[in-house]
Parts: structure tokens; sequence; C-alpha cells
């Protein structure tokens, strides 16, 4: 009674409207962290770990030091994580008995000359178990098992070329984005055509409506008939074009809360427009333009329909396709697909999260003026 009475009295005096957010904000934190939090541990389990109970905690792969294996004979459907046209010594081939049986996702070729003379002579179809490995060979197995899901969607979901696809069309596509963005909102802000600019202003504001899922059939169309399907120009053209609106009504608030004297003293001085926009105007939003370059990035990074529709070969694919390779109507790797998308997912929250206090700041720096 005496503890009902503690939190009755607390309730009382505690704010009504500061209850409310405090319910909100731990709400939205944990539907935010609770899914991160599954995702990062899931991509340490095997595939029948997820299909008996998606919410367990990784077991088999970490449990792998009484693991049994089992000898296999050469097939074409194994190819060997070594040189085997210059390396010619005899190897024990041998495929897990517990992990992906029968697929040959985790095999492992065993130098004869290493092993003892009992594992080395064993024919296929024999059990081998790891703890009658060398300690090398032990260590080897283990942790390759343990990161077993990420060694295979990197190689077979070829995550590393389509990572640098992801880099080249986010790091270059929001440089003409905040580029371009802070050029037209700095036209639109101090140079002598209002009536226009609310012309231009309200085009902009129209085209930050529409998004590239809801044009993406005349996207190809257009791309199509200037042959840039299936290539980084044409992909890198649209993202610059669909990211340019944000950047500008971002970037015209805040440089209409600068100061005209800056930019008449710079005009006094003898500046071009554009040595005035880049030596004066450019370093002062710099908050503005970080904030331009975290949302246009992170947005990017993420986008998945367009590389899909455009990109028709391996050479244009971004990280989010890769992922979605993992999928087909016939089966799903699920571990390997929560383990592609950690590899996609990591970057935007690193970045996210160092640079989060500056995104704000420049989200609200524009609508404050002194």
């Amino acid at each position: 009674m005496k503890m009902l009475q503690k939190v009755l009295n607390l309730l009382i005096k505690f704010p009504i409207g500061k209850l409310i957010s405090y319910i909100v904000f731990i709400s939205w934190l944990l539907i935010t962290v609770i899914p991160l939090i599954w995702m990062m541990y899931s991509s340490f389990k095997s595939n029948e770990e997820l299909n008996m109970n998606i919410y367990s905690l990784p077991h088999d792969l970490f449990a792998n030091y009484n693991d049994e294996f089992y000898v296999i004979e050469p097939q074409l459907s194994v190819v060997p994580d070594y040189d085997y046209e210059n390396d010619l010594r005899p190897r024990l081939i041998i495929e897990s008995n517990t992990i992906d049986v029968g697929r040959h996702s985790l095999v492992f070729f065993l130098l004869k000359e290493k092993l003892p003379p009992e594992v080395a002579n064993l024919q296929p179809d024999d059990l081998v178990y790891v703890n009658q490995l060398p300690f090398s060979m032990r260590f080897e197995i283990n942790w390759k098992t343990m990161l077993f899901n990420y060694r295979k969607s990197i190689a077979l979901g070829g995550l590393v070329f389509k990572f640098f696809n992801s880099i080249i069309y986010a790091g270059v596509s929001t440089f003409f984005i905040v580029l371009f963005g802070l050029m037209i909102g700095y036209a639109l802000s101090k140079m002598r055509f209002k009536k226009m600019s609310v012309v231009i202003m309200g085009i902009i504001g129209a085209g930050y409506l529409i998004s590239i899922n809801s044009v993406i059939i005349p996207l190809f169309l257009m791309l199509s008939s200037f042959h840039l399907t299936d290539t980084h120009i044409g992909i890198i053209l649209v993202y610059t074009a669909f990211g340019i609106p944000l950047a500008v009504m971002l970037s015209s608030q805040y440089i209409s809360g600068l100061p005209d004297s800056l930019i008449e003293s710079a005009y006094m001085d003898g500046a071009t427009p554009f040595q005035t926009f880049f030596k004066i105007i450019m370093p002062i939003c710099a908050p503005v333009i970080l904030t331009i370059s975290i949302v246009s990035s992170l947005g990017i990074w993420n986008e998945f329909l367009l590389v899909l529709i455009v990109g028709s070969t391996e050479f244009t694919k971004s990280l989010p396709v890769g992922v979605y390779s993992f999928s087909s109507l016939t089966s799903t790797q699920l571990g390997w697909q929560i383990a592609a998308l950690v590899v996609g997912t990591a970057p935007a929250m690193v970045i996210y999260f160092s640079f989060n206090k500056y995104l704000t700041k420049g989200v609200v720096a524009g609508s404050v003026k002194e």
C-alpha cells in the first residue's frame, strides 16, 4: 500500500503534459532501437535458427567447437577458396553437418599434410569433428563459422562492388545537390527579382512533392531515349534532380536570414556574384550545407527502386539491390540477407549519430532570425 501511495503521489505531482511527452519519447525509442538490436544479433544466427524461432538469441554459429563435418568429394558446385591451379597439395574437403546442410555453403579445404593421419585418411561420407583438428584449423573454422553470414553475403551478393557504387551515387549526387541547391537558394533569396522568385519557388516546392517512385516509368522512358539507362551518370542525374528542391528550400530560408550588408560590401570591393557566393555565402552556410549533405546522402544511400529498374547489370547495382538479391520466390536466405542489411545500414547509422547535433542545428538555423 505504501508503494502504491508513493506512485499515486508521484503521478499527482508530475505534469500530465510532461508525462505524455516521456511516454511518446520512450515509445518512439523502443520502436526505433529494438528492430536494430534484433537485426544486429540475428545476423549471427543460422538460417535454421531463424526459421525455427526468429526472436531467439544466436547459438549455432558460436557454439561450433564440437561441430560435426563430413568428408565430401570434389564437385563442380564446391568452389575452392585457394589457387587450385598452382597449389596442387592434396586437401581434405569437409562440409558442415549442422549449418546449411547439403547446400555446400560451409565448406573447408584442409591440407592433409597438416592433419593427423587418422583424419587425413578419411574417405567421403566419413565424419570428422572440429575438436579432432589441429589448433590453427580449429581457430580458422571457429571464426569463419561465426562470420558465416557476413562472408557469404559479401561474396555471393557482390556487396563490395555495390558498396562502392552506393558511395559514388551518394557522394557525387550530394555534391551537385549542395552546389546547385545553394546557388539557386542564394539567387532566390538575395538577387533582385522577387516576383520571379515567388514563381520559381512555387515550382520547386511542387517538385519536392514528387517522388522518384511516382514517376519511375516516365523516368525510365526518358533515360532510355537518351541512352542513359544502366549508367552511373543517368542515375546520378536523377538523384540530383530530385534532391535539389529540398536543398533550395533549406538554403534559401537560411540565406534569407543573412544581412544584406555582407553581399553589398563584397560588391563594393569589386567581387563578382560568383566570388561572393563561393567566398562569403558558402563558408557562412556550413551548418545548412552539412544538413543538406546528411539528408540527401542518407536518402540516396537507402534508395532502392530507381537502381532496381534503371540498372540492369551488376555494374550499376547499389547496396540495397544487393540486399534484395538474397530473396526469391523459391527460397530466402534470411541469415545472409540480415547480414547484408547490417552492412548496408551500419554506415548510415554511423553518419547519422555522428552528425545528428549538426543536422538539428542546420534545420532550425534558418528559421531563427536575429
